[in-house]
């Protein structure tokens, strides 16, 4: 099985190279300045599971013909899926699956309307990890995992090939699916909850829980995510927010969410995919959602900061009257 990893961040640099530490053909697709970087330092990964170096992985910048590969991974941020499948896009042949592991839900309409929706398989991935300079990968907290299924529901012959190919591959597990639309949104409603939280608190996973108030915003956000997952069709049972939460007692305490990390660091982040996103599918479902729609009013300006859309230095001292 051929298998090409759409970027090599946090989360294609980790997979990608435990695949490939197995031997397994691993290819990573990035643009050619990325694609230079990456040739020339090598992939690393640090893990509590185990140390990974791949010192010479292989790497496409999409300027040379490539065979199609069976499996694309999309692993880049949310907000760059479309301009990371127009890339991939080259490469697809007519056997060729997309596998998108992203935050959030929409990923996989953005890759049906590039690729074709015969080609385009629901999926996520589980992972506290960060790029901590390019071609180095930092995992933290629990055994990452990936999860694929077919966008209609079930599972297929070729979302079983992909879990055979992977199943023996260390430091993760992957696994068929049979909702995987609710499994996204089960996703969703962790990371988006710890992330938002955490950044309006400014405060990691371990202070929020200690702290009764935040503890039950937590929940709160965590709850509004799964109501209004339930109205687009996801199985959520009641009580799943709290349920959650409780498990978070098992994390790292200084565990932080991407989304939050990219706000502390005045990055642009995912809050338009994640929280915007849970926002947006609650008024097209007609779910209220107070506590995320406040959430978001408060992360925004930082948002639109980190992307050039507002500067806070424009706003000067109070004058002294």
């Amino acid at each position: 099985m051929r298998i090409v990893f759409v970027g090599a961040g946090a989360v294609g640099g980790y997979f990608g190279a435990r695949i490939a530490a197995v031997g397994l053909d691993v290819s990573f697709l990035l643009r050619p300045g990325s694609a230079r970087v990456l040739r020339s330092r090598g992939l690393s990964v640090r893990s509590p599971l185990g140390d990974v170096v791949v010192p010479s992985p292989n790497v496409l910048d999409g300027t040379a013909a490539s065979p199609p590969p069976d499996v694309l991974f999309f692993a880049c941020k949310a907000e760059h899926v479309r301009e990371a499948a127009e890339l991939a896009r080259p490469l697809a042949g007519p056997g060729t699956i997309a596998i998108p592991l992203q935050n959030g839900v929409d990923a996989p309409a953005t890759l049906c309307e590039v690729l074709g929706p015969e080609r385009v398989l629901g999926g996520l991935s589980r992972i506290f990890a960060e790029r901590v300079s390019p071609g180095n990968i930092l995992h933290m907290g629990l055994r990452p995992s990936i999860s694929c299924g077919e966008r209609q529901g079930g599972t297929s012959r070729r979302v079983g090939r992909v879990v055979d190919a992977l199943s023996s591959v260390g430091g993760m597990t992957i696994d068929a699916s049979e909702d995987i639309w609710t499994e996204m949104w089960k996703k969703l409603l962790m990371v988006c909850s710890v992330g938002s939280v955490g950044a309006a608190a400014r405060a990691p996973l371990g202070v929020l829980l200690g702290v009764p108030e935040t503890r039950d915003l937590l929940e709160a956000a965590g709850n509004e995510i799964g109501a209004v997952g339930r109205a687009h069709g996801a199985v959520i049972p009641d009580g799943y927010a709290a349920e959650q939460i409780n498990r978070y007692g098992k994390l790292p305490p200084d565990t932080t969410a991407s989304m939050h990390r990219d706000l502390d660091r005045g990055d642009s982040s995912e809050l338009y995919e994640q929280l915007g996103a849970a926002c947006r599918y609650g008024r097209e479902g007609g779910v209220s959602t107070p506590i995320l729609d406040a959430l978001y009013a408060a992360l925004l300006p930082g948002e639109l900061r980190a992307r050039g859309d507002l500067a806070f230095e424009n706003v000067g001292p109070r004058t002294a009257t």
